[in-house]
């Protein structure tokens, strides 16, 4: 494998080559500050598959505790609110386009540890210091922490085999995934993102954090610090926090990065007593 078939398998033969129609929609609507339930419910309807999830989604026991069933769009987003409805049919537009049929994989823990990522990376933007927040558009958070690793998915659909044996190694080896992938293959999971998100045409500071989420001390551009050190932070307090991560997918630990963002690292003791709360949330979709 090389980079050019990686590239040239993106651009024909990956599930997600394109992004789907209601996904950017879903996008604009979230980014427009004008845009209410209406907007969303009219892109939902549109989409058989996504209004059929969203409805189980609105009426499982997470989300109704014991109330009248929910029947129409609608009521589930009066029920969910504007910004559950939006998030949700985000990382339900996206997760119901991949399909991997492969043993050596788990897709389910991929998705639970990137919505896990996107949930946990709004609470912690919230507790991040004021000059953070007026640099970092809120409305990136969620589809930053969904699609983060979304050069990893890419490599595992397209060249299983290959991946199987990094990961592997990376295992065995004790190394993180990525340094493993840059010794084999010349570059990574990582620059995969990047490239792909660049192909999507989404904002820079998305194919930033594509890009360099696992190692974002070798991000140069001062000015795309602020959203990939939050989701990094992110990605690390998931980690620390499940038992179910493996060493080769644990970020490194930074403390420069941690220092610069002016995040706590107390914030890693806090955010433990809510993922049992995160991992029901992300279940509920993942059920859909």
């Amino acid at each position: 494998m090389n980079k050019q078939q990686v590239i040239d398998f993106l651009t024909t033969d990956f599930s997600l080559a394109n992004l789907p129609d209601s996904f950017m929609q879903l996008r604009r609507i979230a980014n427009d500050p004008h845009s209410d339930i209406a907007d969303v419910v009219e892109v939902v309807r549109k989409d058989t598959e996504l209004a059929a999830s969203l409805l189980k989604l609105s009426n499982s026991s997470i989300y109704n505790n014991g109330s009248e069933q929910v029947g129409t769009i609608e009521e589930a987003a009066q029920l969910l609110g504007l910004r559950k409805v939006v998030e949700s049919s985000l990382a339900l537009g996206i997760i119901q386009e991949v399909k991997i049929d492969s043993e050596q994989f788990d897709l389910r823990c991929y998705w639970k540890r990137s919505l896990s990522v996107a949930t946990i990376a709004e609470d912690v933007y919230l507790a991040a210091p004021r000059y953070l927040k007026t640099i970092i558009d809120p409305k990136m958070l969620y589809t930053a922490g969904l699609l983060h690793d979304i050069g990893m998915l890419a490599l595992i659909q397209g060249f299983t085999d290959e991946m199987a044996r990094i990961v592997d190694l990376a295992v065995c080896q004790g190394l993180p995934i990525q340094e493993v992938e840059q010794r084999e293959f010349g570059f990574t999971h990582q620059d995969v993102g990047r490239i792909l998100f660049k192909k999507w045409n989404l904002p820079e500071e998305l194919q930033s954090v594509a890009g360099y989420h696992h190692n974002p001390i070798e991000l140069r551009r001062r000015l795309l610090y602020p959203l990939v050190d939050l989701v990094y932070i992110s990605d690390y307090i998931c980690s620390v926090c499940s038992d179910h991560t493996a060493s080769a997918f644990k970020p490194k630990m930074y403390e420069e990065v941690w220092k610069r963002s002016g995040i706590s690292l107390s914030l890693i003791e806090d955010f433990a007593d809510r993922m049992d709360e995160v991992y029901a949330s992300t279940n509920a979709i993942l059920t859909c």
